[in-house]
């Protein structure tokens, strides 16, 4: 490698010296950064700063080796042709425009033969002239060198953008059709995914469902092992009553102490969010109301000045027609006055004219007449000015009207969200004081078990001080009986040395004999014991006490049909056939006394179970507020297994849990049906404060309404209940409001209800066949019965539907054909309205539609038989015509007509 060979860079080393592609290291890059074909290897390693050195040399070679640069000249000595004979070799396999072989073919070429010197003649300066030819022929071929090498760059600039063109293309082809096959893919993942959810969660509510039944088969099983491991263990309880009952009842105190404390706890959190979700959704409701009223209050206002500019342009044009009238009758009457006058005096030199009798009686005809049209045109200016005064009074005063609605609603809603505040902070201080009076009763609970042990200990000890002196009398006893023996009874001593003197064996005999007596008599006492345990379960007991206790606490007379003392799960009493009262019916009753009034004439229970009772539900606000405890009954607990409420409205069987306080009222109660229906009831005073949730529930005052997912709370009373809110989902939305109901000899139930995004299609498919709306209304019952009282109901209110589809008819196609064509199917974009149902009918007034170009305002009526009745007045509003026109609604509802 010669220190004059020139090199250039091929196209992969113009990308790495513009810096498109970094392959190289730094120094290496500037050294091919100065290789520019003009230059050679040692101008190259002085502009790079590098010796022409072995290393040099070796880059070089590994340039040109990895396609970065190429030879141009090798430096040869032979001259401008010998010396880019080498590039021309190089032409087949010169690659990416290397134009050093076209460069040497045209020097070849095109150099003509004259150019070079002609043979030295034998001078003495033929060498100098030698050197001049060859520098100057080096000059040439250095310029057609520098021409090619431009042109040879323009043209690698030119095939490089070329390249980067069709490099863009290609990837902005590839570029779409990956985004189009990455588009395609997420969407089969996504519908996969959604396919693996709606799987999973089948799944996952399959096993749910199998695990809940495993677990009830698993409790189901404990339940009947424990009980029968009760029977089993019947006879050793029974001597380990008194202190397994002891620890039962402080175990169970702790259990329950802990329950209710969970519960309340779970209940105060669930409480807490249904309240903040009601402040959330009063906010939204009071912030809606607000928005809304401010945009009618606008509409109002622009409306309101827009009627009174056209009023005050129609007075001022009224005012100028009256004006320019009253100018020209004046007009009139002056220019008859000036006839009149000019025939009633002629000049003096003309001859009297003949007389005219009708001439002035004719001109005061005219001006009355005159005058009297323009009387009439200012009575019928002004009546119609009253009219419309009166229209105008009239709208604005509905106007206000409506306004004032507005503000009452919204008044309304900030007075109940008030009561709601109200209400929790009454509600939260009755739980600190229900946490008080739970604590002073655990703290009763504690210091009864306390005096309990403390007596049961007494008693215990008692036992032992009396058993012991009972061992002492008898071993004094046997000691006397042996002094007496041994100085008294020789005939039994005789006996004894005969039968020692008839043998051994004998004597022993006569041991065993007298040894013998103890086992018989501790197997008759077992005996004895066992069958008096054993009857204790036949032998029946006297009801009279138990019915007196209750009946005095009660207030109501109560009446047992048989009883018995029962071992099993502990000491208890078993009542067959109670009734109370003429109504409530009770199959079995079973009663657990406190152990340390078992037999004192007080009757105290810690438990009663009631099973296969019967309450009908017109007693049960009484029963709620009822005291169970009197002077010689006490009750700390009732559970009630499938509790039957007869009566008019459809209700479950329930499972009730009630504990009460120490004057026999409820203090708390939990309620369990069937749909997961859990309810929860805390005193409050003189009230209730109940808490329910269900996952389906039917109301019972419409029974065929069934709401998915309810949730309800309030207050009780004696007579009635106040639901301070409800909600739950149907017809693919979500329902919510609130209520009173008073029960008696009529049932009254009244209150709010808000619906959002419901399906509307579901009232009339064939009137609305698509659309989700919502809306807000009050609604009235009245009844005896009140499993009927939907169907006697009342509800008014507004409501909205949004991207619905009139179903059974083209209003567009309607108006256009001048109502001969009206079948089809009408999108519309918004539609609301004031709607009323009244005892199974339904009236809709101010119903508005808009679609785009197309207005329509519509009323109706629909009767209890579906009889359909109304009016839709369409307008279509364009920039090059305007349409109105009228359809007469008939039918039915499942049959709509549309007539012109």
């Amino acid at each position: 490698m010669r220190p004059n060979a020139i090199y250039s860079k091929s196209g992969k080393g113009v990308q790495e010296a513009s810096g498109k592609t970094s392959l190289l290291k730094r120094e290496h890059r500037a050294v091919l950064a100065a290789i520019d074909g003009r230059a050679t290897l040692a101008d190259v390693a002085q502009k790079s700063g590098n010796e022409y050195d072995a290393d040099f040399q070796r880059l070089i070679v590994q340039l040109d080796k990895d396609g970065f640069i190429r030879e141009v000249s090798s430096g040869s000595a032979a001259g401008p042709a010998a010396g880019a004979a080498k590039p021309a070799g190089k032409l087949d396999t010169a690659i990416d425009l290397d134009f050093s072989s076209l460069a040497s073919s045209q020097k070849a070429n095109t150099a003509p033969q004259p150019t070079r010197p002609p043979p030295p003649p034998p001078a003495p300066k033929a060498p100098a002239v030698d050197m001049a030819a060859k520098a100057a022929a080096e000059r040439r071929a250095k310029e057609q060198e520098s021409t090619l090498h431009r042109a040879r760059q323009e043209a690698e600039e030119k095939a490089l953008a070329e390249r980067e063109r069709h490099r863009a293309e290609a990837e902005a082809k590839v570029r779409a059709e990956t985004e189009a096959k990455l588009r395609v893919e997420a969407e089969k993942k996504l519908r996969e995914e959604a396919a693996h959810k709606v799987r999973a969660e089948a799944t996952a509510k399959a096993q749910a469902d199998a695990e809940a039944r495993v677990k009830a088969a698993r409790e189901a099983t404990a339940r009947i092992a424990a009980e029968q491991k009760a029977r089993q263990e019947a006879e050793r309880r029974i001597k380990e009553e008194a202190e397994r009952a002891r620890r039962e009842a402080e175990e169970k105190a702790r259990r329950e102490q802990e329950e209710l404390r969970k519960r309340l706890e779970e209940e105060r959190r669930a409480r807490e969010e249904i309240e903040r979700k009601a402040r959330e959704e009063a906010e939204r409701i009071r912030q809606e109301a607000e928005e809304r009223a401010r945009r009618e209050m606008e509409v109002l206002r622009q409306q309101i000045e827009e009627d009174r500019k056209a009023r005050e342009e129609a007075e001022r044009r009224a005012r100028e027609e009256m004006s320019r009238a009253r100018l020209e009758a004046d007009e009139r009457a002056r220019r008859a006055e000036e006839r009149k006058h000019k025939q009633s005096e002629p000049p003096a030199e003309a001859p009297p004219p003949p007389p005219r009798p009708q001439a002035a009686p004719g001109n005061d005809k005219f001006a009355d007449s005159l005058f009297a049209d323009l009387d009439s045109f200012n009575k019928r200016e002004e009546e119609g000015r009253k009219k419309d005064e009166e229209t105008e009074r009239a709208r604005k005063e509905e106007r206000l009207r409506k306004a004032r609605e507005m503000e009452e609603l919204r008044a309304r809603e900030e007075e109940e969200q008030r009561k709601a505040e109200e209400k929790q902070l009454a509600r939260e201080e009755e739980e600190r004081r229900g946490k008080e009076e739970e604590g002073r009763l655990a703290r009763e609970n504690e210091e009864r078990e306390r005096k309990f042990r403390e007596e049961e200990d007494k008693r215990a000890r008692e036992s032992e001080e009396r058993s012991r002196k009972a061992k002492e009398e008898e071993s004094l006893a046997a000691k006397t009986r042996g002094d007496m023996a041994s100085g008294g009874d020789s005939s039994l001593q005789d006996r004894r040395a005969k039968a020692m003197k008839r043998g051994p064996g004998v004597a022993a005999a006569h041991r065993r004999q007298e040894r013998n007596w103890g086992k018989p008599v501790a197997i008759t006492l077992l005996v004895i014991l066992a069958v008096a345990l054993g009857a204790l379960h036949v032998i029946p007991i006297s009801t009279a006490d138990y019915e007196k206790a209750a009946r005095e606490a009660l207030g109501q007379p109560v009446r047992l049909a048989s009883g018995r003392i029962s071992l099993l799960r502990g000491v208890h009493y078993v009542f067959k056939d109670v009734r109370i009262g003429e109504r409530v019916r009770i199959a079995e009753v079973r009663a657990f006394p406190a152990l340390d009034a078992l037999f004192d004439e007080k009757k105290i229970f810690k438990r009663i179970e009631l099973e296969g009772a019967t309450l009908p539900q017109d007693v049960l606000g009484e029963a709620l507020f009822a005291k169970a405890n009197g002077e010689n009954f006490t009750v700390g607990r009732v559970v009630a297994t499938q509790l039957k409420l007869e009566g008019p409205l459809p209700l479950p069987p329930l499972d009730v849990d009630v504990a009460l306080d120490a004057a026999g009222a409820l203090r708390v109660a939990s309620l369990a049906g069937p749909e997961n229906l859990v309810a929860n009831l805390s005193s409050k005073g003189s009230e209730l404060e109940f808490e329910m949730s269900a996952t389906s529930f039917a109301l019972p005052i419409a029974p065929e309404l069934s709401l998915d997912q309810f949730g309800m709370k309030g207050t009780i009373t004696r007579r009635g209940m106040n639901i301070s809110s409800w909600d739950g989902a149907a017809l693919s939305g979500s329902v919510s409001g609130t209520a009173q109901v008073r029960w008696g000899g009529t049932w009254n139930v009244e209150g709010v209800v808000t619906a959002r995004g419901i399906n509307a299609a579901v009232f009339a498919p064939a009137l609305l066949s698509e659309g989700r709306g919502g809306g807000i209304g009050r609604f009235w019952m009245t009844g005896s019965e009140p499993a009927k009282l939907a169907s006697s109901g009342r509800l008014e209110g507004n409501f909205t539907v949004n991207k619905g589809v009139l179903g059974s008819f083209d209003l567009s196609r309607a108006i256009q054909t001048g109502g001969r064509q009206v079948t089809g199917r009408t999108r519309f974009t918004e539609m609301s309205g004031q709607a009323t149902y009244n005892a199974g009918a339904v009236a809709l007034r101010n119903v508005n539609i808009g679609a785009g170009a197309l207005n329509a305002g519509a009323s109706a009526d629909i009767a209890q038989s579906g009889a359909l009745s109304g009016r839709i007045v369409i307008d279509i509003r364009t920039s090059t015509q305007a349409l109105r026109g009228i359809l007469i609604l008939g039918g039915t509802v499942k049959e709509p007509q549309v007539t012109n």
